[in-house]
C-alpha cells in the first residue's frame, strides 16, 4: 500500500478503534436495561372475532334444558369488567357440563369484538342483540343468563333484564311447564349506581347469614330491578316485567310478542335457596333464582 492511501485510512482506522473502545466500556447492565421500541401490528379481525360453532346470527332450531346466554360481556358497557372473572368461570363450567353457550353481541364489528371480553370466544351461537331481545327457542324448563346491565326501571333499561323478559316470553310460547331463570350475581355487572346493591348481595353468605337478614335485603326488590309501568300490558292494572324492545328500527328481524305481565305471570324470587319476594297472580310460573356462589 503506498502512503497516500495509509494516510487516507489512517482517521477512518483510529475512528473505529475509538468506537470500539466506547464499546467495552459500556457494562452488561446497560444492555439489559436498554429498550428498544419495536411497534406492535394491529390485530386483525380474524384475531379478534369470535368463532362461533354454528352459522353466525342463526337461531338454534331447539336447545337443551338449561343453555347459558351471554349479554353484551362488552367492555363497552362494563368498562372495568367486573363481571369477567365471575362470567369466565361459569362459562367454563357449562362448556364443561357440555352445555350451549349462546352470546348475545351488539356490535358485530371489530371494534365490538375487541371489547367483547369473555376468555372464551367459541360459543355455539352467536347473535346480534342491540339490547337484550332474543327469540330463542326456550322449550325446556331452564335457563342461566349473565351479562349485563342488571335491571329494568326508568331511565336504565337492562339488557339483561330484557333478555330474561325474552327468555320467559319464548319459554311460554312453547310450553306451559314451570320456567326458571337462574342469575348468578358474579356474572352480571349492573349499573354504577346500583353496584352498592350488588356488593351487599355478594356480601351474604350461603348457611351462614340469617334468612331473615337475607329476606330484609330483598324488601322492595323486584319493584326496584324488576317490574315497569311505563309500557302496555295485558290489562290495565298489572305490571310489566322488564321492558320490552322498543328499537325495531335497529333488529327489524326480532319478534317482540305478547306482554310478560303480573297478570299472565307468577313469580317467585329466591336467592341462594331461599325464597325472598313473590308478585303476580298469572297461572304461568316463573322461578328467578338469584345466588352469589
Amino acid at each position: 500500500m503506498n502512503l497516500s492511501k495509509i494516510i487516507l485510512f489512517f482517521p477512518i482506522f483510529i475512528f473505529q478503534l475509538l468506537k470500539a473502545q466506547e464499546l467495552t466500556d459500556l457494562k452488561a447492565d446497560f444492555f439489559s436495561t436498554t429498550e428498544i421500541s419495536i411497534p406492535v401490528p394491529s390485530p386483525s379481525i380474524a384475531d379478534n372475532s369470535l368463532k362461533p360453532k354454528n352459522p353466525k346470527n342463526t337461531l338454534p332450531l331447539s336447545l337443551p334444558d338449561n343453555p347459558l346466554i351471554v349479554v353484551h360481556a362488552s367492555s363497552n358497557f362494563d368498562e372495568n369488567k367486573t363481571a369477567k372473572k365471575g362470567m369466565d368461570l361459569i362459562i367454563s363450567n357449562f362448556k364443561k357440563a357440555g352445555k350451549p353457550l349462546i352470546y348475545l353481541i351488539n356490535d358485530q364489528s371489530q371494534k365490538g369484538y375487541s371489547d367483547w371480553y369473555t376468555a372464551d370466544r367459541s360459543p355455539n351461537y352467536e347473535l346480534f342483540s342491540a339490547g337484550g331481545e332474543h327469540n330463542l327457542p326456550l322449550q325446556k324448563n331452564e335457563v342461566t343468563i349473565v351479562g349485563g346491565f342488571f335491571g329494568s326501571y326508568d331511565g336504565s333499561r337492562g339488557c339483561h333484564a330484557l333478555a330474561a323478559r325474552d327468555a320467559i316470553r319464548m319459554h311460554f310460547e312453547l310450553s306451559n311447564e314451570t320456567f326458571t331463570v337462574n342469575m348468578p350475581i358474579k356474572g352480571i355487572y349492573f349499573y354504577e349506581e346500583d353496584y352498592p346493591t350488588k356488593e351487599r348481595l355478594m356480601k351474604i353468605k350461603p348457611g351462614v347469614t340469617p334468612e331473615k337478614e337475607i329476606k330484609k335485603a330483598f324488601k322492595n326488590f323486584a319493584e326496584m330491578f324488576f317490574l315497569v309501568d311505563n309500557f302496555p300490558t295485558s290489562t290495565p292494572d298489572s305490571l310489566g316485567f322488564a321492558h320490552p324492545f322498543t328499537f325495531h328500527d335497529q333488529h327489524p328481524s326480532y319478534r317482540e310478542g305478547e306482554p310478560v305481565d303480573t297478570a299472565r305471570y307468577s313469580f317467585e324470587l329466591y336467592f341462594d335457596n331461599i325464597l325472598v319476594s313473590s308478585f303476580g297472580s298469572g297461572p304461568r310460573k316463573v322461578l328467578i333464582k338469584m345466588n352469589n356462589w
